[in-house]
């Protein structure tokens, strides 16, 4: 149930003067044209409410439920013995004679109990026998009850009000108080007198009320921009209870940003102005073109020029949605923001999301509003290449951050900041086996560009895993071999890699950044099982004329001693080492020899480090297993970053676009001898049959 619920007790209230204000303005508010004559009457009088009820009339009602009244009701009633608020489903409140017991008329009893269990809190188990004991204060409504609950009552004496309406399709709204619920009608009135003022289907609707609650979202705006996000929020969400347009305008802002999600922001007026659509556009495109892709038709994009009044509305829409679709947008602003825009774009081309969000932190005090009504540069989430690095802790800091005419450009970068990826390696296992199930295996070399791994290591037959290639759905490589930024996922889906698997081949849908200095990186995060018989390492087509090193890890999630670190290097084309160890022999095995550049201070030498009987803290612990894996595996990883200082982009890996590529096989065909199966889902132009040669 919805709850309204505050925490601050009743205040005196004046409720002669709440009354005869709302009268008023909606006596203001209506259109002569649409006057009926019970309207008229209404108007004339510029009162919604009825004479007040006696002392007796009130001591009567009380004998008839077998409660005194709650303070507010019993206030309302001696100053108006029912009301009417018009334009809302209930169309008039009982007055004394009229407020009955309820006695769960409508059964909703049953419908709102039978879910409870013994755990249910005890608000919950309250709410749900408020059926059968309430008070009914409707009159005339439509299909919407207004139940008021002598047991729900707060220290005040105050009892709670709820209002259910059958045709919403959602548990009853509960309100503290009286006074509370007719707050709520007030305002509903407002804001429906407010939007009709607006689409021209009332008069114009302007007095004291509205004026207050535009200089509240004033206040709410710049307190927005002088950080305060959380009090602007507040305020704009009261406003906008009032139906002020600019709230909402505003307060769509905040959401967007702090959920960090472009189609979070709807295509209002505002991003088809053209004073704020350069930044605020692409962000609604992103939402309306992706719902283009889940419905697989261009309904939803209809929806965002269906909204267009002009012809040059039109033509931006258009060219947003293009853009977004094509991954064509890119964020632009004047000055220093557009300019560590362009750098951090480079940046988060290859994952290095922090410090793209460094650089964008450190321009972000010399952006400024394209108008009154805008909060932030959002049309940074729109941006493939950024959006993605402003996670929900970076957008709270962005917010956080004064800006436009508030802005502090001497302000300190605070260190460390939520949302930051770690550094290093070894998170990797605190990601095994729930984000990597399977496992990952990366392929690190020493070229600062990772653009010319493909050559290095794509398949040579140019197809995709299983002999003959896969069909592609949506993505193709481009020139330079690469698919266009994919989540994992994404790519597993587009690039039609879900659609089977085979034991013929090992070729990985490679995701591909830097990993520091003069590092680059292919990682795959759903590694097929490991096949110690046919794997051949790709240390020595990667290290061509440079270094190169391989990590795989793989976990049998059915089968933890064939749990499986490798790792082995590469010189000038040539293999010149390897490691390996199993869970369950768990005894360590190099080949080759270990070059001087690859000094792995702290790599596990022993079959008890790579069980982790070595770091057992207290003899209560449990000594290792071959069942439980291969925890040596954390410290085999700190050893590799200290050597080389290597680190993986998390953040960047786990959720969000990389480039990618389709690598050569991880082990050799099979021979003489040897079968395969191959497992096609769907159509497909390979083979849909297992095959042995």
């Amino acid at each position: 149930m919805t709850s309204t619920d505050k925490t601050a007790p009743e205040s005196p209230f004046d409720w002669r003067e709440f009354l005869t204000l709302w009268s008023g303005e909606w006596a203001d508010a209506q259109a002569p044209a649409e006057e009926d004559e019970a309207q008229s009457e209404l108007i004339a009088a510029r009162w919604l409410g009825c004479p007040g009820a006696s002392d007796a009339d009130i001591a009567a009602l009380e004998q008839r439920i077998g409660y005194r009244l709650p303070p507010s009701l019993g206030t309302f009633l001696r100053i108006s013995d029912g009301w009417r608020p018009a334009d809302h489903p209930v169309y008039r409140l009982a007055g004394t004679r009229d407020i009955h017991p309820h006695e769960d008329e409508w059964d909703l009893a049953e419908v709102f109990g039978e879910h409870l269990d013994e755990d249910a809190s005890p608000q919950r188990l309250l709410e749900a026998g408020m059926w059968q004991r309430a008070f009914g204060l409707h009159a005339e409504t439509d299909m919407t009850l207004v139940l008021i609950d002598p047991l729900d009552r707060g220290a005040d004496g105050e009892w709670a009000v709820y209002e259910y309406a059958s045709w919403r399709a959602a548990p009853p709204d509960r309100y503290p108080s009286f006074r509370h619920y007719m707050e709520h009608l007030y305002r509903s009135f407002h804001s429906s007198a407010a939007y009709d003022a607006a689409h021209g289907e009332g008069p114009p609707f302007a007095n004291d009320t509205t004026r207050a609650q535009d200089a509240v979202v004033e206040r709410a705006w710049r307190a927005a921009l002088s950080g305060e996000y959380k009090q602007a929020m507040a305020l704009l969400r009261g406003a906008e209870e009032y139906g002020r347009p600019r709230a909402g305008l505003l307060r769509a802002q905040l959401n967007c940003l702090l959920s960090a999600h472009a189609p979070g922001l709807s295509a209002d007026s505002l991003a088809l102005d053209p004073v704020y659509a350069s930044d605020l556009l692409p962000v609604a495109a992103v939402g309306f073109a992706a719902g283009d892709r889940h419905y697989g038709h261009a309904g939803r994009s209809w929806d965002l020029l269906a909204r267009c009044t002009t012809p040059e509305e039109v033509e931006r829409a258009e060219k947003a949605l293009r853009a977004v679709r094509e991954g064509t947008y890119r964020f632009t602003a004047d000055g220093p923001l557009g300019e560590a825009a362009g750098e951090a774009r480079a940046l988060a081309r290859w994952g290095r999301w922090n410090e793209a969000w460094r650089l964008l932190w450190a321009a972000l005090p010399h952006w400024r509003p394209l108008g009154p009504d805008h909060l932030a540069p959002l049309g940074l989430l729109a941006d493939p290449a950024l959006g993605p690095v402003i996670t929900p802790e970076r957008a709270r800091l962005l917010l956080a951050l004064p800006r436009g005419e508030f802005a502090r450009p001497e302000r300190e970068w605070p260190g460390t900041t939520p949302g930051d990826d770690p550094a290093g390696l070894s998170w990797l296992e605190d990601e095994v086996p729930d984000r990597l199930r399977q496992g990952y295996r990366a392929v690190f070399v020493a070229d600062p560009d990772p653009a010319g791994l493909p050559a290095r290591l794509k398949d040579p037959d140019g197809g995709g895993p299983g002999p003959g290639g896969r069909p592609q759905r949506e993505a193709t490589p481009g020139p330079d071999g690469l698919y266009p930024p994919l989540s994992q996922w994404d790519a597993h889906y587009l690039l039609g890699l879900a659609l089977g698997s085979t034991s013929y081949d090992d070729r990985a849908l490679a995701r591909i950044g830097q990993a520091a200095p003069g590092w680059s990186f292919a990682f795959d995060g759903a590694p097929a099982g490991f096949d110690e018989e046919r794997f051949v390492s790709p240390a020595a087509a990667a290290s061509q004329g440079t270094r190169a090193v391989v990590v795989w890890h793989s976990v049998d999630t059915f089968d933890r001693t064939r749990t499986r670190f490798h790792l082995s290097a590469g010189v000038g084309g040539e293999e010149v080492c390897a490691f390996s160890v199993t869970a369950g022999d768990i005894e360590p095995h190099w080949t080759g020899e270990i070059p001087p550049w690859l000094t792995l201070d702290g790599f596990p030498a022993t079959a008890g480090q790579w069980r982790g009987d070595e770091n057992l803290r207290k003899e209560t612990d449990t000594p290792n297993t071959p069942a439980r894996g291969l925890p040596g595996t954390k410290s085999a990883l700190r050893a590799l970053e200290r050597a080389l200082g290597l680190t993986l982009p998390r953040t960047a890996l786990l959720e969000g676009p990389l480039h990618g590529f389709v690598t050569r096989s991880w082990i050799r065909p099979p021979g003489p001898g040897e079968s395969y199966a191959t497992f096609v889902y769907g159509s497909s132009s390979g083979p849909d049959t297992d095959e042995d040669t």
